[in-house]
């Protein structure tokens, strides 16, 4: 039994067990077999898409078909934003949850969107999962939300695409670019002008010349929106990880299935992050691809310039002081997360695309 699997049975064994109920969308038909609805904002071909039907596909054969996944892709079931509340109120069995949607909801995922803090994705999403397991006021709000998290899906360190070139953070002043979430904050300590606007809006921003450049998205995004052709400059500019979406379950529902089936979606709910980096590699090296053949510059700005930012915009102590007078130990995740980020970038030997793609390496 891997270590996820064991997580999941010991939490539903902490609660009494639930039977499936006409609250839920998903219920045990006469032959006890499950059809779960997923909700989700991504379009069927992402590498986070894929990341679940992978997911979905291990699971049924897992459990002889006895646990079945109907997707609900874009949106089409319910709004990213109510997305956790959809699996609560039955709408919805399992969801991807975006963390720049977290905020009211699951106030302790947001740690993972500190810029500055890991440039490895695979380190952030073992965070993702070791702080539910290791810290209590992080476990706490997916508790009180009545949800299971199974895994963390991927994405990619944070890129600036742009229409000149930005050597420094300070270059970027008076330029605007589209950000969202804790990187806008970051972005208006260098003089940017951060710009709230949807990934697929991005393409014809840059075109009409709304908009100077783009950020919060990683390399891997880049062929989805027509960037990877378009992008003259794409710039590492050191904020790292900068969000996150996971696949949560409705608690009550993982409890009223038999043990077994608990087991098969804990097994196959630890193979995710690794099947999750192989689906985001493969778009990087398409992306990779697209902008070698248009020529683009990518570059890295200067550590010292990075550090210098980091200190300059204090976002890491903002997001405690936050919190802190919402009643949560907010130091202390923040202080678990950084721990684990040591100890797991000790072992993991895993790049970013765009860091591969940098050096010329396709994998």
């Amino acid at each position: 039994m891997t270590r996820l699997a064991h997580r999941l049975r010991v939490a539903v064994a902490v609660a009494a067990a639930a039977v499936c109920t006409a609250a839920l969308s998903a219920c045990a038909v006469n032959d006890g077999k499950f059809v779960l609805h997923y909700t989700t904002y991504s379009s069927p071909t992402s590498d986070q898409s894929v990341t679940m039907q992978r997911w979905a596909e291990e699971v049924e054969d897992r459990t002889d078909g006895g646990v079945r996944v109907k997707f609900h892709y874009s949106q089409s079931l319910v709004d990213a934003d109510e997305a956790l509340q959809a699996t609560l109120d039955g709408r919805a069995d399992l969801a991807q949850v975006g963390s720049l949607y977290s905020a009211s909801d699951l106030s302790m995922f947001t740690v993972i969107e500190l810029p500055f803090e890991t440039n490895n994705p695979e380190v952030q999403m073992t965070a993702i999962e070791r702080l539910y397991e290791e810290n209590d006021t992080y476990r706490r709000d997916f508790d009180r939300q009545g949800a299971q998290l199974l895994f963390p899906l991927p994405l990619g360190i944070n890129l600036l695409g742009l229409e000149e070139p930005a050597p420094t953070p300070m270059a970027l002043a008076g330029r605007s670019i589209r950000s969202g979430g804790l990187t806008s904050e970051a972005l208006l300590t260098v003089g940017a002008n951060p710009v709230a606007m949807t990934a697929t809006d991005v393409y014809e921003s840059m075109e009409r010349g709304v908009i100077d450049g783009y950020t919060s998205l990683a390399i891997a995004n880049l062929p989805t929106f027509g960037l990877a052709s378009t992008t003259p400059y794409l710039v590492d500019p050191g904020i790292g990880a900068y969000a996150s979406s996971i696949v949560v379950i409705n608690s009550e529902l993982l409890e009223s299935m038999p043990s077994e089936y608990q087991d098969a979606i804990g097994e196959a709910s630890g193979n995710a992050i690794t099947n999750g980096l192989e689906e985001m590699d493969k778009l990087g090296v398409e992306a990779c691809t697209d902008l070698r053949a248009t020529g683009a510059q990518l570059a890295t700005m200067p550590p010292a310039d990075v550090d210098a930012w980091k200190e300059r915009a204090g976002i890491a102590q903002e997001w405690v002081d936050r919190y802190a007078e919402r009643g949560y130990d907010a130091e202390d995740v923040l202080a678990d997360y950084r721990r684990i980020i040591r100890e797991e970038s000790a072992r993991s030997t895993y790049v970013d695309p765009f860091y591969a793609c940098l050096e010329g390496e396709i994998r």
